[in-house]
């Protein structure tokens, strides 16, 4: 495949902007004539990416939101290659793209240009519920039994409907997925960390969010009984994975990635207990000084803070002032266990990360500057669509009315 179509969304958000960033950088010689078109919200936003990468590299489309699934499925079927690197908490705009680019499929009449869709997902979907359900801190997911990992998905979301699960299932378990029509593969990431690359959106969320909540109160948070734990990947290290997925089917038309069922892929490159992730922001702050505060304590300064480092056990509700309120998120997100195993990308594709142990340690203490400075106004709220409520598909139970 020559000069693909691509289409990119989340191109103003923390993972997206970097994904566009080093594909428009890239030094591989089947990738310098890209144009990307982009999903954008907002002229202004839409005018200065076209500022900072040109014209020729870059179309932004304006759209109001990924409800507009009828535009969405529009554009994916006017693409070879789809990236959604926006929100993956919609169901419905992702398997829009889907079906967009199944589309498309039909439409062309060279069996070797597959079109592709790369979807973004993360590491809640295979999540235990420690608070509410049942904890599995052993549990361990490998990515390189793919359909066992699709499986397991696929059976807890017919327990618990989960919207990001949903919609990796959507785009994994589609007809055309299924039939390698479109090849289909979602990246589930764990904890994404670094400086992003982008031109808007460069914090990712779990450290800046713990920092910010340290630095105020003073203090960290733990949620559950401590043995929660995540792997991590540098946002620089991710995008370099996006960029590989590209040149693949490029290159040699997907030979190399997995697809459908099989096609989940854990970009890993190390390990962390989530009490763990609050010990880091304390020792940071205790360290610059920023803490402990002294002075007279008061309801609007808040002036005093703990002399000493200390974590404090929270409840769910304490712990969904984090993730705008959605309890289900914050379970998963603060208390759960979800370790995975990734070898497909370094396996399959050469994927090498570079920033690990000493760059995720180094991160704290940039994190901690940022907010210091006020720089890290960070939510989650956006990365999870926590808009409007979504019903539960019909004949689903357990899971309410969720939130998206």
């Amino acid at each position: 495949m020559s000069s693909p179509k691509i289409l990119l969304t989340g191109a103003t958000g923390y993972v997206g902007g970097t994904v566009l960033h080093r594909l428009l950088n890239s030094s591989a010689p089947s990738l310098q004539h890209l144009k990307v078109s982009v999903l954008v919200r907002g002229e202004d936003r839409a005018d200065q990416l076209v500022r900072a990468y040109g014209a020729h590299r870059v179309s932004p489309i304006l759209f109001r939101d990924y409800d507009e699934t009828e535009l969405i499925e529009k554009l994916a079927s006017q693409h070879d290659i789809v990236i959604n690197a926006g929100s993956g908490f919609h169901p419905a705009s992702a398997e829009a793209m889907v079906q967009g680019l199944s589309q498309r499929a039909t439409a062309t009449t060279d069996a070797n240009t597959r079109p592709w869709m790369l979807h973004t997902s993360g590491c809640s979907n295979v999540s235990d519920r420690p608070l509410t359900g049942q904890a599995f801190p052993d549990r361990e997911m490998h990515d390189a039994e793919g359909t066992t990992v699709y499986d397991f998905e696929k059976s807890e979301n017919e327990r618990e409907w989960y919207p990001q699960r949903a919609a990796e299932l959507a785009v994994l378990g589609h007809p055309a997925s299924q039939s390698s029509e479109v090849g289909a593969l979602s990246i589930q990431a764990p904890c994404i960390f670094g400086e992003g690359e982008g031109l808007f959106q460069r914090a990712g969320l779990m450290v800046p969010i713990m920092m910010r909540y340290v630095v105020e109160k003073g203090y960290g948070f733990q949620l559950g009984d401590g043995t929660g734990v995540i792997d991590y990947v540098h946002v620089a290290d991710l995008a370099d994975l996006y960029v590989l997925c590209v040149r693949d089917v490029v290159e040699r038309a997907g030979a190399n990635l997995p697809r459908g069922a099989s096609g989940i892929v854990f970009p890993t490159s190390g390990r962390v207990y989530m009490k763990d992730i609050a010990q880091g922001c304390l020792d940071a702050a205790f360290a610059a000084g920023v803490l402990p505060r002294r002075g007279e304590a008061d309801e609007l300064t808040m002036a005093m803070t703990p002399a000493r480092k200390f974590i404090r056990e929270v409840d769910l509700h304490e712990a969904a002032t984090t993730t705008a309120g959605n309890l289900v998120v914050a379970e998963v997100g603060w208390a759960g266990h979800r370790a995975t195993r990734g070898t497909v990308a370094r396996e399959r594709l050469g994927w090498q990360p570079t920033r690990c142990a000493e760059a995720w340690a180094r991160d704290f203490g940039d994190e901690l500057r940022h907010v210091v400075a006020g720089k890290r106004v960070v939510t989650i709220d956006s990365c999870i669509a926590e808009k409007e409520v979504l019903p539960v598909p019909d004949g689903v139970v357990g899971a309410g009315s969720v939130r998206v």
